[in-house]
This record gives C-alpha cells, sequence and structure tokens, in this order.
C-alpha cells in the first residue's frame, strides 16, 4: 500500500527550485536522511523521501534563507563538470570541483572573492552525474577543505582521470532511446482505418 505521510525528494525539489541531486544535498546538510519508500508520484516505485515534517521543516529552512519569494527558473541538466584553482599563484593544489550550467558565469562567480581563480579543465557533463564525477576524481590523493574545495597531490593526475572517466560517458545532451512499449512515448493521434467514422473537428 501507497503510504501517503511521506514526499519524494523529486517533489520537494521542485517545490525548493532545485534539481533532484542538488535537494538531496541540501536535505543532507540539514541532517536529514532521505529513506526508500513507495509515493504516489514515484508510480509506486521505491524512490528517496522525507516525513512531510521534516519537508516543512526544509520548506522553512529554505523560506528563512530568503529563497523561495519567488517562483524559480527551469534548471538547465546539462553542462560541464570543472575543476578551477582558486589561487594558482599562492596554492595551485587546492581546486573547485563541480558542476555549472554557465562555466564562464560559474569563473565569475568565483572571482568575486578569488579574483585570480582560473579554470583548469572541464567536461560535458549532466548534473546528475555531479557526485559521482567528483567521487570518483577524489578517490585518491585529494583531501576535502569544505563545501567541493580539496587540497589535491597530482591536479594533471585528477584531470587525467577526468578524462578517463567522460570518455566512458555519453553526451549529456542525447537523448535516451524508448522502447515500443515504453510508457514515455506520445499517445498517438487516432488515425481512421475505414473501419471508424471520422472524428468531427
Amino acid at each position: 500500500m501507497v503510504d501517503e505521510e511521506y514526499i519524494s525528494i523529486r517533489r520537494l525539489a521542485e517545490r525548493l527550485g532545485m534539481d533532484r541531486s542538488h535537494a538531496r544535498r541540501y536535505v543532507l546538510k540539514l541532517g536529514i536522511k532521505p529513506l526508500r519508500r513507495r509515493t504516489p508520484d514515484s508510480r509506486n516505485q521505491p524512490t528517496l523521501t522525507v516525513t512531510h515534517t521534516q519537508a516543512e521543516l526544509v520548506l522553512r529552512h529554505r523560506t528563512e534563507q530568503g529563497f523561495l519569494a519567488q517562483p524559480a527558473a527551469p534548471v538547465p541538466e546539462s553542462g560541464v563538470f570543472y575543476v578551477i584553482q582558486l589561487v594558482p599563484e599562492l596554492d595551485p593544489k587546492r581546486v573547485k570541483l563541480g558542476f555549472a550550467a554557465d562555466i564562464g558565469e560559474r569563473l565569475a562567480q568565483h572571482r568575486t572573492a578569488a579574483p585570480t581563480a582560473r579554470v583548469v579543465h572541464a567536461w560535458p557533463c549532466k548534473r546528475s552525474w555531479e557526485l559521482t564525477a567528483m567521487d570518483a576524481l577524489t578517490a585518491s590523493g585529494c583531501r576535502l577543505i569544505l563545501n567541493e574545495v580539496f587540497e589535491v597531490d597530482d591536479v594533471q593526475g585528477l584531470v587525467a582521470r577526468g578524462d578517463t572517466l567522460f570518455a566512458l560517458l555519453p553526451n549529456p545532451k542525447a537523448k535516451q532511446a524508448l522502447a515500443a512499449h515504453s510508457p514515455f512515448h506520445e499517445p498517438a493521434a487516432a488515425v481512421g482505418d475505414g473501419q471508424q467514422g471520422e472524428r468531427e473537428t
């Protein structure tokens, strides 16, 4: 039986104006651990959820930060995964990793606090790949400082790992092919076959 007392991270993300992966991280930062349950909006399939009480806590916290006063703009799904050196002249091994829909805009944001920041490398990426890519690239020789900023023993080695990883991944803008019987197909328009009369327009 579907449990009506929980809300999926997907639905919560829509209310927060975030994509699903960012909403999950936001929830975790608040000390809430989503659990897999079946919900009406997941078509009765297991999905990450929080309780309605937890969801209201998250929404209240987001509102207090001033983010829910206006409708959220659509969030691009494809962009790049980047490696940025924040202060290359002082500490070239300190890098920021992450996803950006627009790398130029993201670099400009970082340069408000770190004027000499520079992009080391960027790969085409889906937003939903961000956490996996970050885990893969920083699995060895890297130490987390804070907020996706790492101390890296070998920056070029990290870039080489990124080249290997992203060479295996598909074009992030490519659409997944659908099976003939997929429910995601748009319903076909009714076509007269000689056995039914034409519909009036």
